[in-house]
């Protein structure tokens, strides 16, 4: 698919605006695997946006492109129902989507992975088609500083150089500075003499003049005697200086040029002159002294430009000007309007006069310059409206402004189908569940379409969702900005709507249309927004921690895609092995701050979350234990569902100390605490006595689990900090003494103290028994 759509209205000219709120997009950080489930193969990592899985096929073919109808096949029943949704609204104003259109959507597969949407565009000027001599330049000579006699020289070779360009197309310019600078302003003795402004050899007419000149031969400079051409005057140089150019076949490709650095370039290149900076010499002339006055008045002058050609309170605003050589003052101005597709003439209107300084300053030398500005009004109608507008400039003696002398000038079509806007809100308002939709739209085809409506459009699925007829509002900072615009003080629209199932993940266009149909049918002229995807997916968790014999998970989740998922889920799942190990259905809980926080994000009122889930073995092996929570449409979960992975934690913290180690005797008194969260589903507790001398074990006791609330208030993340102490005596052999001895705490699973089981290695002590 093109990455805009084809519009009823032609797009001329991209528009870029800032004027306004901007178009919103709320495109979350990252887009997770959207088939990821609770024991799917998925790599260990925190949400950071939606994930969800839908398994709802979609269809219902309705055409999207902006020059098809939006479901022409279904008008009669389809466009009727979306319209009756209107009425479909509750308390505070919000209407519903065409429950229909809804239902056909779920049923329809995604379609369009880039919807298009409308450029906005907004033209109101034009270049001429068919000018001449279109380009500004110096508006006459700059003689300040010339002596009579310099001032005088320019006056001797102006009509030569003039009619040279006329007759062999060298750029006048160029004439007068070579004339210059090789003549040294006709003061040189063959210039002065014999008006050889050039230097060039031969006869003119038979006439020659024999004089000294330095000629390299061998590589050598000597001095002969040569022909050099004599003139009668200086305007007979200049006129055979033009004819020795085309003469010579190396000088064609400067012919007819028109910008003078591009031949003062080619004659150095083309090898007129061996001084390397002669085309810089050249150059500084021409710009000294204006130069280029001359060029102007030679070319055939016939150019303009359109300034304003839009519709302005109701009427069509023409303005711009037209200079030319081609005019005298009994001729007729007139403005002519053709259909610049057909060609159809559909206006015409002789008109006065505006003048225009600034052309006047452009071109001075033309005929008619200033006094060739136009600036009036018509009605608009809609003989205008939509069409590609030539504007056609016409100097004639005819008074019904038929071609008879003069000149026409053609323009540039210019699009009265100027259609631009913006989204300035598209927000989802937490608290009411509505989808607020405000902006503009301004058309100049939107003449005679009275109906406005807003068009909600999945782009995902390329199914309109519903249609709603919307009163237009006054917004005076868009004509401010667009005055060239039919209805733009008349262009804006809001919209409430109940935000709803369908909205959430797809991408979601609004499209505005004026329509001549009750229907939102028959004629009419759309701008569709850029679309939108209602996926923000927002989480927290503000507790994951072991407490007592219970996993305390507690944090808050709001997602737009929960829409109409009821049933919210937290699920433990060991991503270690990749499998779940429990899951708990949980009841959300009010967290306005959550709402303050993410104002437009779907159920952020209502997404806290609490829940204890017993410990097990499995959540306390070492692996990394990971909190998902869910919102499903399912309470078996076998639906539709959105998910946040938060990061995993491994609960695998061994903590204790040994607060006694006295041996009285032949008694050894060991006392302190071991919490272990590897110790859940291991009751069996050994102390062990550990000979790191001789490498063997002493001997092991099973001890009851004595009270520490001390342990419990300082290590209260901890599986079994409130039961992990101990203490008891054991008979050791006098044999070890001046061994190093190791207490070992051990937790098993086994009532021998083997099986599996989480120890804690204290340090050796060297034992002196008595």
């Amino acid at each position: 698919m093109k990455n805009k759509k084809q519009s009823r209205v032609k797009i001329v000219l991209p528009v870029l605006f800032t004027f306004g709120a901007s178009l919103l997009f709320f495109q979350a950080d990252a887009q997770a695997d959207s088939s990821q489930s609770a024991d799917a193969n998925v790599q260990v990592v925190a949400t950071t946006d939606a994930n969800t899985q839908n398994n709802n096929s979609q269809s219902l073919n309705v055409s999207t492109s902006q020059g098809q109808n939006l479901g022409t096949n279904q008008t009669a029943a389809y466009t009727q129902s979306a319209v009756a949704a209107n009425s479909s609204t509750n308390n505070d104003g919000a209407v519903s989507l065409n429950a229909g259109a809804v239902q056909a959507a779920a049923n329809k597969p995604v379609v369009e992975t880039n919807p298009g949407y409308t450029t906005g565009q907004y033209n109101v000027t034009a270049t001429p088609v068919n000018a001449a001599n279109g380009g500004n330049g110096t508006a006459s000579l700059n003689t300040a500083g010339l002596t009579a006699a310099q001032k005088a020289f320019l006056d001797s070779i102006h009509d030569g150089a003039i009619s040279t360009w006329k007759q062999y197309g060298v750029l006048p310019s160029l004439t007068a500075a070579q004339a210059i600078i090789e003549s040294g302003w006709g003061q040189s003795s063959l210039a002065s003499q014999y008006h050889n402004l050039f230097g060039i050899k031969g006869f003119y007419n038979g006439h020659s003049v024999t004089l000294p000149t330095r000629e390299v031969y061998g590589g050598r400079s000597v001095i002969i005697n040569d022909a050099f051409r004599a003139y009668n005057n200086n305007s007979q140089s200049v006129q055979d200086h033009g004819y020795f150019l085309v003469a010579n076949s190396r000088y064609h490709n400067l012919l007819w040029k028109t910008n003078y650095r591009d031949v003062t370039y080619l004659i150095r290149a083309d090898g007129y002159a061996t001084d390397p900076s002669y085309t810089t010499t050249l150059n500084s002339v021409i710009e000294r002294y204006g130069l280029t006055a001359w060029d102007q008045e030679a070319f055939d002058t016939n150019t303009g430009y359109i300034d304003d050609l839009s519709v302005r309170d109701g009427k069509l605003h023409i303005a711009g000007w037209h200079a030319t050589n081609s005019y005298d003052n009994k001729m007729h101005h007139f403005i002519i309007l053709l259909d610049g597709n057909t060609k159809q003439e559909l206006y015409r209107t002789e008109v006065a006069g505006n003048y225009r300084q600034d052309v006047q300053n452009a071109y001075p030398n033309a005929t008619i310059s200033g006094w060739g500005g136009f600036d009036f009004s018509i009605p608009y109608t809609s003989a205008f409206a939509g069409k590609n507008i030539q504007v056609v400039s016409r100097y004639t003696y005819n008074t019904n402004g038929e071609i008879n002398g003069g000149k026409d000038l053609y323009y540039n079509a210019v699009s009265l189908n100027a259609n631009t806007g913006n989204l300035e809100n598209m927000s989802l308002d937490a608290k009411t569940g509505n989808i607020n939709i405000a902006g503009w739209h301004a058309a100049d085809a939107s003449l005679n379409k009275k109906y406005h409506y807003i068009i909600i459009y999945d782009g995902s699925k390329q199914t309109e969702l519903g249609r709603y007829l919307v009163n237009t509002t006054t917004r005076n900072d868009v004509v401010n900005v667009y005055p060239g615009i039919y209805n733009a003080a008349n262009s804006g629209f809001s919209l409430k709507l109940k935000f709803n199932q369908a909205l959430a993940g797809d991408q979601i266009q609004v499209i505005s249309r004026y329509s001549d149909n009750q229907n939102g049918e028959g004629n009419y002229v759309d701008y569709w927004f850029a679309p939108q995807t209602f996926t923000a997916n927002q989480a927290y968790l503000e507790n994951y921690q072991i407490q007592g014999n219970q996993l305390h998970v507690s944090g808050w989740h709001a997602a737009d895609q929960s829409v109409g998922k009821k049933y919210h889920y937290v699920i433990v799942y060991d991503a270690t092995t990749k499998r779940e190990i429990a899951r708990r259905l949980v009841t959300s809980t009010n967290r306005s701050d959550v709402t303050r926080v993410y104002p437009n994000v779907y159920g952020a009122g209502d997404s806290g979350f609490s829940v204890d889930i017993p410990l097990t073995a499995a959540m306390t092996n070492g692996d990394q234990i990971q909190i998902i929570s869910r919102y499903s449409d399912s309470l078996n979960d076998n639906g539709s569902y959105v998910d946040y992975w938060f990061a995993p934690q491994t609960f695998n913290v061994n903590a204790a100390n040994l607060e006694n180690f006295q041996i009285d005797g032949d008694q050894l008194h060991i006392a302190g605490w071991h919490a272990a969260d590897q110790s859940v589903g291991k009751p069996y507790h050994y102390i062990i006595l550990f000979d790191t001398t001789t490498g063997n074990e002493v001997k092991r006791q099973l001890i009851p689990a004595t009270v520490r609330p001390d342990v419990a208030k300082a290590r209260a993340g901890i599986y079994n900090a409130g039961q992990s102490g101990f203490s008891t005596i054991l008979t050791v052999d006098p044999a070890l003494n001046g061994h190093n001895l190791q207490v070992i705490s051990r937790y098993s699973d086994a009532k021998s103290g083997e099986g599996n089981y989480i120890d804690y290695w204290f340090k050796p002590v060297n034992v002196t028994i008595k």
